[in-house]
């Protein structure tokens, strides 16, 4: 019996299934390494992500090169999380409620990946392009706060202005968070009455 051929059609519906299962393994193996990471590993291993993953350690390197390159790969969709849109804020509204609304949003982003805060160093410490990505979200987070506070900001002079504006962007750092919950040992709502208190004083300190 003849063979029958595969049509163009055909072929283009395996090629794109076959596409699919790429994608949800790759998927499959960075949610598993982003869970581990989120649980405390330092450095998820290869055996204990495959197992999470439900394929094999083979698998993992069929998709990626090393752990290294793996890693990156949920730093990517970490940041992607904490970056995210920037917060909507009417910067007409009063200084003190614009305080509010910018603390309670860092606070939400921040909390989500405080876990695996430790991975997030230890891998920008391993990888150059890690670090650059970690770069990313200190220089957008300078940029927001820019825009969130405008309009004092926009008053002040030059240096003073920059000055400012570096002031609150050390005090909503990561870290800064990450010393208010854990070093501290503050709840989310101390830490963030925290952070409302520090802005105040950064602000009063322009007049």
């Amino acid at each position: 019996m003849d063979a029958v051929p595969v049509t163009e059609t055909q072929s283009t519906v395996q090629h794109a299934a076959r596409g699919d299962r790429v994608a949800r393994t790759r998927e499959a193996i960075i949610s598993s390494t982003q869970t581990l990471a989120q649980d405390g590993e330092v450095a998820p291993i290869v055996r204990d992500i495959a197992k999470l993953a439900g394929v094999s350690a083979r698998t993992v390197f069929q998709h990626f090169a090393d752990t290294a390159e793996l890693y990156v790969a949920v730093l990517g969709r970490v940041l992607a999380s904490v970056t995210g849109d920037p917060v909507d804020l009417n910067r007409q509204l009063p200084l003190e409620q614009r305080i509010g609304v910018v603390v309670d949003h860092r606070a939400q982003r921040y909390e989500t990946v405080r876990p695996m805060w430790t991975f997030i160093q230890t891998l920008q410490r391993r990888s150059t392009e890690a670090a650059g990505k970690l770069m990313q979200i200190y220089s957008g987070n300078r940029e927001q706060i820019a825009d969130s506070f405008g309009p004092e900001l926009s008053a002040l002079p030059g240096d003073k202005r920059e000055r400012t504006l570096n002031a609150l962007s050390v005090a909503l750092t990561p870290e800064s968070w990450i010393v208010l919950r854990e070093r501290l040992g503050l709840t989310v709502e101390q830490a963030r009455e925290e952070w409302r208190f520090i802005l105040r004083a950064i602000f009063s300190d322009t007049h």
